[in-house]
Parts: structure tokens; C-alpha cells; sequence
């Protein structure tokens, strides 16, 4: 790459950042809730259990569980009611190079403790989106092996998981995460079988419970971790 194109790309990625920062510092200081605890537990604690999510019923791993199965939109609605039950020890957003649209972008989420659900013990949650096209992927990881987390699944009914119409999107396979040892439990969709996820939700929106500024700020940490790697990239 020429020296010239290379200042100016380090100069729109440099500037960029700056804007993100910015934009950032502007939205903590006009969100009311950006220090509030805004799962099901903390609004209840704050409304004295007369919010409308406290009449819902308790949180169930098994219920998000079986909504995977279908690898549907709907998914993420269930995980987002139900994710109290799921505790995380933190988002680990991997960084990628900002001009290599081949190069995915990766998020884990790990359990600071294994979620039991139909006799599985779930150890985290990943996602994974191809920039530029509509190929996306979202997985939990068990820590049994596939053909006991098949065997474990063959207890769910067909009827009680809402349908299969999409079941060919969802498979079982041996872990690719070395971070979680086990069986891939997730959903790889692409083309017309993403046709209808026409905004994937962004993981610190389905895991983070504390407000828009502490997103924004894990975001910066992201794109700052990102800049560097593109850097690295560019100097191989």
C-alpha cells in the first residue's frame, strides 16, 4: 500500500475513534438509567415487584435453550426475557481488522458458573457475524460431548420448542472455541434463511443489564483493540 493511502486510512480510522468517543461521553451524561441495574431483578427491586416484568415467570435456561432450536428471530427475544439466569463473568468482543471484510467479528460471552438445562451444563455463549454479507452464527457450548448433548435434546419435543422449520440451520458439533471444551450447540444461517434478521442484535444488547453508556464504552474498548490489530496486520 502506498505511504500516502496508508496516512490517510490511519487518519479516517484515527478520526473515526475520536467521533465514537465523543459520541459516547454525550449519550452517559443524558441516559437517566446508565448506572441502574436494568435486568428483570433491578427494575423489580427499584419498582418494588409491580413492574410488569416481575409477573413474568422465573427465569429458565431450558426455555431459551429449546428456542434455539428453531434458529429464528425469536431466539433472541427469549434470551433477552430470560437472561437473569445466565451468569456471565463478561463480554469478550474479539478484535478484528476494520478493513478485512473477510475477517469475522466474534463475540464470546462465558458463564462464570455452567447453566444446567435438559441435564447440560452450559458454559457460554458466542456470536459471530461475516461483515458485508448476511451469514451470521450464534451458539451456546456444553461442556458434555455432541452425541450426549444429542441424546440429552432428543428429550425435547418437537411441540414444545414451537417448530422446526428452520431445524436444518441448527446442528451439534465438537466445540471450535479451545475456551470451551465440549459440543457446539448453534445456528449458522445465511441467504434466504437470514432473510428475516434484518438487524442483528449486538451481544452487549442481549447481555448487559447496566445501560447504553456501558455499551458504548465496551464498543470503544473494541474499536481501539481493532485499530491495533489492523495496524499489526498492516506491518506483516
Amino acid at each position: 500500500m502506498k505511504k500516502w493511502l496508508r496516512v490517510l486510512v490511519y487518519t479516517v480510522v484515527t478520526l473515526f475513534g475520536l467521533f465514537v468517543v465523543l459520541v459516547g461521553l454525550v449519550l452517559a451524561t443524558i441516559d437517566p438509567y446508565a448506572s441502574e441495574d436494568m435486568s428483570r431483578g433491578g427494575i423489580c427491586e427499584r419498582s418494588g415487584n409491580v413492574a410488569k416484568e416481575c409477573a413474568m415467570p422465573p427465569e429458565s435456561a431450558e426455555k431459551v435453550l429449546a428456542a434455539l432450536l428453531t434458529c429464528d428471530t425469536q431466539f433472541f427475544k427469549t434470551l433477552d426475557e430470560e437472561k437473569a439466569v445466565f451468569k456471565r463473568s463478561d463480554i469478550v468482543a474479539r478484535p478484528y481488522n476494520l478493513l478485512d471484510t473477510s475477517d469475522p467479528r466474534t463475540s464470546v460471552v462465558p458463564f462464570s458458573e455452567p447453566v444446567e438445562a435438559y441435564g447440560l451444563h452450559i458454559t457460554g455463549y458466542a456470536q459471530q457475524v461475516l461483515p458485508g454479507t448476511s451469514e451470521y452464527a450464534w451458539a451456546f457450548y456444553a461442556s458434555e460431548q455432541p452425541d450426549d448433548v444429542m441424546r440429552a435434546l432428543e428429550t425435547v419435543s418437537k411441540g414444545a420448542t414451537g417448530a422446526t422449520a428452520k431445524s436444518n440451520a441448527f446442528e451439534v458439533a465438537a466445540s471450535d472455541m479451545p475456551d470451551f471444551p465440549g459440543a457446539r450447540l448453534g445456528c449458522r444461517v445465511a441467504g434466504a434463511q437470514a432473510s428475516d434478521i434484518e438487524d442483528f442484535p449486538s451481544i452487549y444488547d442481549l447481555f448487559l443489564s447496566n445501560g447504553l453508556s456501558t455499551a458504548l464504552f465496551n464498543k470503544f474498548d473494541l474499536f481501539v483493540a481493532s485499530v491495533i490489530k489492523t495496524f499489526s496486520d498492516f506491518g506483516r
